[in-house]
């Protein structure tokens, strides 16, 4: 190996790890970004504010980085405490998978699921709110008439359409045994030329289940369904009180 190439090596291999050191301080910056974020979140839950643990919860999502597995039972805790059921219990699936009976949370996790099991099967009995537990309100889209009215598409809202037999001339043409041309009355349209339309049936609008409310008339908004658990005094504890931990 002459001096030239060696030295080419040398230079390469001295680019790649200046850029592996990049890579690693942009990491290890992010590492503690997500850091102080958490302990602000946590301090956040500990003062009972659960509303800005929540903003800062998402804004750590948004890093679009690896994050603790502590982080997912921690924001599900706190999205049960903003009525957020939903997506509690997803982010508490998460943490059970992978955490699982080892993890930090573990029992606190199984007080939790236990408390979000009970919203939901008032969830599944109520009719004032959707099975996300979002309160149901008149679906404005359909006007809350669960179908929406179009004009048809296929006659274009006149109701009839050029018969498709005899291409709108009201009669038929054939041949007989000697090559004479025979006029028929068209059998399709009664000689009219026209048919009333197959889509419609001549009513020259088409009505269709709303896409929405799926034909209910209802639609969920934005407000969780306000209904409690009932025979049952007892209330989840957020883990505050055993004294959440940094790290």
């Amino acid at each position: 190996m002459d001096s030239t190439h060696a030295c080419r090596i040398f230079t390469l291999i001295a680019i790649l790890l200046v850029g592996i050191g990049h890579q690693t301080r942009g990491q290890s910056n992010v590492d503690d970004q997500v850091n102080d974020m958490m302990e602000t979140a946590i301090a956040h839950m500990n003062d009972g504010e659960y509303e800005e643990a929540n903003l800062t919860f998402r804004k750590i999502l948004k890093l679009n980085t690896v994050l603790p597995d502590e982080l997912s039972y921690l924001f599900a805790e706190t999205l049960y405490m903003v009525n957020q059921y939903h997506n509690s219990k997803n982010f508490l699936d998460k943490y059970i998978r992978l955490a699982g009976s080892t993890g930090r949370y573990y029992s606190q996790a199984i007080d939790l699921k236990h408390f979000l099991d009970q919203e939901y099967e008032l969830i599944l009995v109520c009719k004032l709110c959707d099975n996300r537990g979002y309160r149901l309100i008149g679906c404005d889209v359909c006007d809350y008439k669960g179908k929406l009215t179009s004009q048809c598409f296929y006659c274009r809202g006149v109701g009839i359409n050029r018969c498709e037999v005899c291409k709108g001339n009201g009669v038929t043409t054939s041949l007989n045994a000697f090559g004479e041309v025979l006029y028929q009355t068209c059998n399709d349209c009664q000689g009219k030329g026209q048919t009333v339309c197959k889509v419609c049936h001549g009513a020259k609008v088409i009505h269709e289940e709303c896409e929405v409310c799926h034909g209910t008339s209802k639609k969920a908004g934005n407000e969780i369904c306000d209904h409690q658990p009932t025979g049952n005094s007892k209330v989840f504890e957020p883990i505050k009180n055993n004294g959440h931990a940094s790290n």
